[in-house]
């Protein structure tokens, strides 16, 4: 078995890194690329989910570098996300492709749930398993401290790109760690790094939150790496999730009191849940201001039925909470252009706010 997976921003190290200690041969998707997303386009659904469309064209990538099985979640609700692997798989039979599935989908039963852990865990100890899942996690939560702390320094770095090469090297350090100490090595030399750098003191620093659908706001490629380009910008460009966060939503065994009481803020707008983040979005955005952020860039793929329920209720919010907000829907048409023309009027408009509220 030669097993690939869904990229979902930078989990992918943890995924790899689980699956290898598994003793899996694992064929990771390559990088993806508009190539990954012309592939996708072309053989998905027109009216698709952006997400489904690129995943599938990763699929398709590590299917060409000789990749058999996949391995996918699934489900059942208002969020087409839980119906991507049947679609997908449908999609790849009827090009010719002979490939194993491996979806764990709560919604077929617990039996047939763990009937597909069991063909992941294979016949590993129940002590390897234990640790190679705790290797795992820990990686997890590594990405997201490495994340967060490089969303910090961005603004202030004082030659641009230092960060990003300390990032892809403590990524590429973090793929070969093979205990929790190692793991946690890497980013105590990461912070060491970061600290290292020389920085600017920035007056009244732009503070921006990131709402909307879980693998846009994840997914670098997908969100014309934001975070990155805000950071450039001078402005602290805060997530409302990370890996972390997606792992204790969307897998029942790791569900999260604390999240779970974070969605009911948003229940005088939105009084139940509409699937995906379309609710948390809500609840993020009243969030954000109560953290003293200046405004919310709000992230959905075009389609996105949560998201574009959320979408008509942040208007009403925004004036309520009197936080600026700014919707972009991507899809394989939007271009970079028009993203930074947009980021950048929502900037100016967000610093020219910030500076009148300080001198009145």
């Amino acid at each position: 078995m030669k097993i690939t997976y869904p990229p979902f921003g930078d989990a992918g190290i943890a995924i790899k890194s689980l699956l290898e200690d598994l003793g899996h041969k694992v064929i990771p998707p390559p990088p993806t690329t508009n190539r990954t997303l012309s592939i996708g386009v072309q053989y998905a659904p027109e009216f698709a989910c952006l997400p489904l469309k690129i995943t599938l064209g990763n699929y398709i990538e590590a299917i060409e570098r000789g990749a058999d099985t996949i391995l996918m979640l699934g489900g059942i609700g208002p969020c087409r996300f839980g119906y991507y692997a049947e679609v997908q798989k449908r999609i790849l039979k009827n090009m010719g492709y002979k490939i194993d599935w491996i979806t764990l989908d709560l919604s077929t039963g617990w039996i047939n749930l763990f009937k597909n852990i069991k063909k992941i865990i294979g016949k590993n100890s129940i002590p390897h398993i234990i640790n190679s899942l705790k290797v795992a996690w820990e990686k997890v939560l590594a990405l997201d401290e490495i994340e967060r702390i490089s969303r910090k320094a961005r603004p202030l770095e004082k030659k641009k790109g230092r960060v990003d090469d300390i990032i892809k090297e403590t990524h590429s350090a973090l793929e070969k760690a093979k205990s929790i100490v190692e793991v946690k090595d890497v980013v105590t030399q990461y912070k060491r790094k970061i600290g290292e750098i020389p920085k600017e003191k920035l007056d009244n620093l732009v503070k921006i939150g990131i709402v909307g659908e879980f693998y846009v706001v994840l997914d670098h490629f997908t969100n014309f790496e934001l975070a990155r380009r805000l950071g450039e910008m001078e402005v602290w460009a805060e997530n409302a999730f990370y890996i972390e966060d997606i792992v204790r939503i969307y897998i029942p065994l790791m569900k999260s009191k604390v999240l779970e009481e974070r969605t009911k803020i948003a229940i005088p707008y939105i009084k139940r849940s509409v699937g995906g983040e379309g609710q948390r979005t809500i609840a993020h955005t009243i969030e954000f201001k109560k953290e003293n952020f200046d405004g919310v860039i709000h992230l959905l793929p075009f389609t996105c039925m949560p998201e574009i329920v959320a979408e008509g209720v942040l208007e009403r919010v925004s004036r309520d909470y009197d936080i600026p907000t700014l919707t972009l829907s991507i899809d394989e048409q939007t271009g970079i252009a028009g993203i930074n023309t947009r980021i950048e009027a929502f900037i100016d408009m967000l610093r020219s706010r910030k500076k009148w509220r300080l001198a009145s």
